[in-house]
């Protein structure tokens, strides 16, 4: 069984151990990325998606893995697809968690990336103040581990990583080149898959033709954006499903 990577979002990471072992039956990794916990302290001055799928493509080498079956959570499934456009042989599967499509998926990565850093940073303290109504806000269930995911998730980047990793993002996926990466991505022989929460799938903006042509199209029921927060075992579930 092929090994699999996570690539995280915006905010936070994905190397939590309830994540991981509800996938637990292969190889499972969850590397942070330029500006993120391990590499807090990277340069990130003019940062582009690029750069970051550069990055998980050396992580992916620099262990000697074989094709991987890639899963990349919003701004990470972006990441994942110049990943796998730019280096098809590091993957064997692809699956986009509500992964952005279009400027519209990015529209809060657009709002931050016009803000000045003080604002970003007022808007992230504001979060860390109340971390519970923070990931509450957006869905997720209060419990013990959910509350600490927050704070993990909250405490793993600087203000600067979070608009530096906006900015790209927008830059990234406004080319007409990105959505042509899917469409190429999609008419190959890589498994493509979607993956929604039931309540976020309708803010989710998809392609008809993406939609029709990916490999499966998934919704976790009762879920939204952070489902692997909200149901976990069901989160793991699907991705050992769409796996090889």
């Amino acid at each position: 069984m092929r090994p699999v990577v996570l690539v995280h979002g915006l905010f936070g990471h994905l190397n939590d151990p309830r994540i991981l072992n509800a996938i637990a039956d292969r190889n499972i990794f969850a590397p942070d990325l330029l500006g993120y916990g391990v590499y807090r302290n990277s340069r990130i001055e003019g940062l582009t998606l690029m750069e970051q799928a550069d990055h998980v493509a050396g992580f992916i080498r620099d262990i000697n893995l074989e094709p991987v079956n890639l899963v990349g959570h919003s701004v990470g499934g972006a990441v994942s697809v110049l990943l796998a456009a730019h280096y098809p042989e590091l993957v064997a599967t692809l699956t986009s968690v509500e992964g952005n499509f279009t400027l519209k998926d990015a529209f809060w990565s657009a709002q931050v990336a016009k803000q000045g850093l003080a604002e970003v940073e007022a808007t992230i303290a504001g979060y860390k103040a109340d971390p519970d109504g923070w990931i509450s806000g957006v869905g997720v269930e209060l419990n013990d581990w959910t509350k600490t995911l927050a704070r993990s998730w909250l405490d793993n980047q600087p203000a600067t990583t979070i608009k530096a990793q906006a900015r790209a993002v927008v830059e990234a996926t406004g080319k007409p080149e990105y959505l042509e990466h899917i469409r190429q991505l999609m008419a190959s022989d890589m498994p493509y898959h979607l993956l929604a929460g039931e309540n976020s799938r309708q803010g989710w903006d998809v392609p008809n033709w993406a939609a029709e042509s990916a490999t499966s199209n998934q919704d976790i029921p009762g879920t939204g954006h952070l489902m692997m927060a909200e149901n976990p075992e069901a989160f793991g579930e699907v991705i050992r499903g769409n796996c090889v």
